[in-house]
């Protein structure tokens, strides 16, 4: 056998600690399960994602009349993106370090993710009441401002920060674990392509459905993202069960 054959095989080096693992796992089917909970609980109460293309003057009688609940529920996604902050950077260890350049590439693309979703969902428990407020107190041309500034306020937050950046980056750090993980020793083959796959799916579908205006594409994006962190609880499970080592460093 060659010495190139040899330097493409995965190297079974020491093994996480069990600490390690037991963090990551926790993390990543926290994340998981907050995210579905949030959206969920949303997509009962408050009509999400749907309500997140209309105008001011219905959303904010829509938040308005189920403010706690809705509230509470965002506050569940953006804790589920704080989360993933973390998660990129355990699973640094798991891919062999931050010493490989495309391990450094994929933590920050998940760590920018992360960050791009807490500054879309943190107007809802924050910014958003108040307009709600503002809104149901005001009169004639007022509350048609206060509309307006919701509509401003959704459009960059929401569209610019949320959906745009925050999907995409979460998108190719989706993509990138799922590429690292084909040389994990102890994570299976048919699992890593699996997530991979779903990944590669979901990220146009969900960015293109906002870059290009095609909702009838963010349906479809967001169940194959919902099954995606399904995948991503099961990692959790497989890391603190299974004694997976880091990546070949060579």
């Amino acid at each position: 056998m060659s010495t190139t054959t040899l330097d493409r095989s995965p190297v079974a080096t020491t093994p996480l600690t069990p600490r390690t693992r037991v963090v990551t796992g926790i993390l990543l089917i926290s994340a998981a399960v907050l995210a579905a909970t949030g959206a969920a609980w949303l997509s009962a109460a408050f009509g999400w994602p749907d309500v997140l293309d209309a105008p001011g003057t219905e959303a904010l009688s829509s938040f308005a009349a189920n403010e706690s609940a809705v509230r509470t529920a965002f506050y569940l996604l953006l804790v589920s993106s704080l989360v993933l902050i973390p998660v990129a950077i355990y699973l640094e260890e798991l891919f062999g370090g931050p010493g490989r350049p495309a391990v450094r590439m994929v933590t920050a693309f998940g760590v920018l993710g992360g960050f791009a979703q807490i500054l879309g969902w943190v107007r809802w428990p924050v910014t958003v009441p108040h307009l709600s407020d503002a809104y149901a107190a005001a009169e004639g041309a007022n509350g048609g401002a206060i509309a307006s500034s919701y509509d401003v306020l959704n459009r960059y937050a929401g569209g610019a920060l949320g959906e745009h950046l925050g999907w995409l980056f979460q998108g190719l750090w989706a993509v990138g674990i799922g590429i690292l993980l084909l040389r994990v020793v102890g994570v299976p083959r048919w699992f890593a392509l699996l997530g991979l796959g779903l990944a590669v799916l979901w990220l146009p579908m969900l960015w293109g459905s906002g870059l290009f205006a095609a909702e009838w594409l963010a349906p479809i994006g967001s169940t194959i993202s919902g099954v995606w962190y399904v995948w991503l609880l099961a990692l959790g499970v497989i890391v603190m069960v299974r004694r997976v080592s880091p990546a070949s460093s060579t």
